[in-house]
Order: structure tokens, then C-alpha cells, then sequence
């Protein structure tokens, strides 16, 4: 507010300099005009009547020269030439008839002049020193009353409980700010949705974890108490082992939603070889006779790609898992599957028969989303195909990287 005002006063300011500048200019050709018109008109009187008396007024002065004699004379050296000029305290217009030997000169002082511009531009700021002092007063009620309903809807946010993430309104609001409402909506869907998420998440997290904690916690009981078989000690381990597993794939989906994976390229050919063999499952692998194909993938998420693939093929499949690449770069992997399989992209959304955790391609989702990896997925004439699409990328940028 108080910057508006001090700008309209400043504002103001420059437009009393201005139209001082522009009075003063104005009057000064004003008064030369007045002069021009005296020399003029004394110099048709001194022709008719000799009677120049009358025109020699206060503040002002005439001398009339004919024929190299001075009939009246004037407190300033004679000036040479004809037209406007500056005399040290006067301001002097001189004007002669050849034909009549004839030389008029009118001047008057410079205080005059100054009197008469300062007593100009003193009316104009009394003139407009009303507006001035009227201009606060009108602009702090503008602005107030302008800005009175975005007060009133940041009031009512700062109200408004933290928990609250309902939709807000404000059917008032100026229209420069009308805005705002849809964008904090927008913002508020966001974080709603999140903690959605959250809470979905956490409550599926612990519905996994508790069965085989249970069946880890039952083993442990009984070997505890004596009554274990001799194949106890292998289930407690096999239960383990299953929590072992969700605990890495919940940390892999943490890391991919949190964007933990950074950039960079690998060689795919050998990320894919190297993954296999570690996987332990029979894998044909077709490489189309390629040594190496670079893509902008990090090496880290790119194994973790592969390694939900294959685990979902396994689990799920029927047949002999195919991985093949192709120029692209492309990497397709396939199986056949059962007659009811089908693609199950949310969080822990898995078959009733399942033995997985349904976190596989949420986890291949987000990591193929943070790397910009294009993926298709079909399901026809019993075969499950999933396709990655990757950036191209330069050879020499993938040897500097």
C-alpha cells in the first residue's frame, strides 16, 4: 500500500515537473511574441504619429534609432542584429525598416519574466496540490476494498485446520486472483492423493509382512518348545527368506518413488547377460549378434527392471521366458502363461494363486518412468509380452559417460 502511494505522489511529481517545463517554455515564446508585437507596434506609431511615450511601460523598455539618432533610449547596448536575444538582465527584441533607416528595440527584464513564470507555476501547484493530497486517501481506499476479499480468503486459510485438504472457494476474489483457488485445488488434490497412497500402501505393507512373520513366529514356537519336525528349522528359514524378499522389494519401490535412481547408460547386452545368470532360471536369451547396445539407462535400475521381469515371467508363466533385443533399442521379454493371466499394475495387486508380493511391475513402472523407458504390455494367444523402448544414444556419448 504504501508503495502504491509513494509511487502515485512520485508519479505526480514528475507530471508538476513536466508541465513547469512545459509552462516555462510556452510563456517564454509568449512573452517573445509580446515583444515582437511592441517593436512592431512602436515602430508603425514612430512612423505615423512620432509618439512612442505610452509604450515604455514598467519592467520594460524601448529605444528607437533613425537614422544613427537616438529619439529614446533603453538601459542595454545596442543590439546588431534583428530578432530575440539575451542582454545580461534583459530579454530584447530588435526589429528594423531598411527603407526608413529605421531600428526599434523592446526589451524587458529578466526579474519581470521570472515573476511572471514563478507566479505561474505557483497557481499551478496550488492548483493541483489538492489532488495531491486527495490521491493517498482515494488509492488506500481502492486498493483496500480491492484487496478486502483475497484478505478475507487468507484469513480463512489461516483458519483452516492442517488436516483439512478439502477443496477451497472464493467466489469474490478479484479477477487478477481468481486463480488462485484452482491452483491451491490442483495442489491440494496432489497431496491428498499422496497421502492416499500412503495409507494404502502402509496397510498392504503390513498385511504382507504379517503372514509369513506369522508363520516364522509359529516355527520359531515350536522348535522353542521342543515339538518342531525335523523340517522346521527350513520352513522358519523359507519364511524368513519371504520377508527377506518383500522387506528388498518394498525398499525398491521406495527408492524408485522417492527418485533415488539417478541418470546414466549401461551397455544393455551385458547388464541383460549378467542378470540372467544370476537369476538361475532357464532363459533363452537372443541377442540378435549384437556385442553391445548403449542406452541412456542407469545400470543399477536397469538390473532391477530385469530382475521383476524375469521374477513376474517365472511366477507366472508357463513356458520358456524369452528376452530378445533388437535395434531401437528394443528389449522384448515373453512366455506363455495360463488361460486367466493377466497384467496387474497396481501396488500388491497379484492373483489369488499368486506366491509374489504384486510388486513387480509397480516397481518396473516407476523405474521405467524415471528413466524414460517407453513400455508396452500384451497379453494374446496365451503368450505375455512385455516390450521396453530406450532413448537412442550416441556411441562416443556412451564410452565419455
Amino acid at each position: 500500500m504504501h508503495r502504491v502511494v509513494l509511487g502515485a505522489c512520485a508519479a505526480w511529481l514528475t507530471g508538476v515537473g513536466l508541465a513547469a517545463f512545459v509552462i516555462s517554455h510556452e510563456m517564454s515564446e509568449l512573452m517573445d511574441d509580446s515583444l515582437a508585437g511592441s517593436a512592431r507596434l512602436a515602430l508603425a506609431l514612430y512612423e505615423g504619429a512620432d509618439n512612442l511615450g505610452v509604450l515604455a511601460l514598467e519592467d520594460s523598455a524601448i529605444r528607437i534609432i533613425d537614422a544613427g539618432t537616438t529619439i529614446t533610449d533603453a538601459p542595454w547596448p545596442p543590439v546588431p542584429a534583428d530578432g530575440g536575444q539575451d542582454i545580461p538582465g534583459w530579454r530584447v527584441f530588435r526589429l528594423s525598416d531598411p527603407a526608413d533607416n529605421l531600428v526599434v528595440e523592446v526589451g524587458h527584464t529578466n526579474m519581470w519574466r521570472r515573476d511572471e513564470l514563478r507566479e505561474s507555476l505557483t497557481w499551478l501547484i496550488v492548483l493541483m496540490l489538492p489532488v495531491l493530497l486527495a490521491a493517498p486517501i482515494a488509492i488506500r481506499g481502492t486498493v483496500g476494498s480491492a484487496l478486502r476479499p483475497a484478505t478475507r480468503f487468507a484469513e480463512d486459510l489461516r483458519q483452516r485446520s492442517a488436516q483439512d485438504l478439502s477443496a477451497v472457494t472464493a467466489p469474490d476474489l478479484p479477477t487478477e486472483l481468481a486463480s488462485l483457488p484452482t491452483a491451491l485445488n490442483a495442489y491440494l488434490d496432489v497431496i491428498r492423493a499422496r497421502i492416499d497412497a500412503e495409507r494404502r500402501f502402509a496397510n498392504n505393507a503390513a498385511h504382507e509382512l504379517r503372514t509369513p512373520l506369522a508363520a516364522a513366529s509359529a516355527q520359531a514356537q515350536l522348535m522353542a518348545a521342543g515339538l518342531a519336525d525335523s523340517d522346521a528349522a527350513t520352513r522358519l528359514a523359507a519364511a524368513c527368506g519371504r520377508m527377506g524378499r518383500l522387506v528388498e522389494r518394498l525398499l525398491e519401490l521406495s527408492r524408485a518413488e522417492a527418485g533415488m535412481i539417478s541418470a546414466g547408460t549401461c551397455d544393455l547386452v551385458q547388464v541383460t547377460r549378467v542378470v540372467i545368470a544370476e537369476a538361475g532360471i532357464p532363459v533363452v536369451f537372443e541377442d540378435d549378434e549384437m556385442e553391445q547396445m548403449p542406452v541412456a539407462v542407469d545400470p543399477d535400475a536397469m538390473a532391477m527392471i530385469l530382475r521383476n521381469l524375469l521374477a513376474n515371467a517365472k511366477a507366472h508363466g508357463t513356458g520358456n521366458i524369452r528376452v530378445m533385443l533388437a535395434p531401437g533399442p528394443e528389449l522384448r521379454i515373453s512366455n506363455s502363461v495360463g488361460p486367466d493371466a493377466q497384467f496387474r499394475h497396481a501396488i500388491f495387486d497379484k492373483s489369488a494363486m499368486s506366491q509374489g508380493t504384486g510388486l513387480g511391475l509397480a516397481i518396473v513402472a516407476q523405474l521405467a518412468q524415471a528413466q524414460r523407458i517407453d513400455m508396452d504390455y500384451a497379453m494374446a494367444a496365451g503368450q505375455a509380452t512385455v516390450v521396453l523402448r530406450f532413448q537412442p544414444i550416441h556411441v562416443s556419448e556412451s564410452r565419455t559417460s
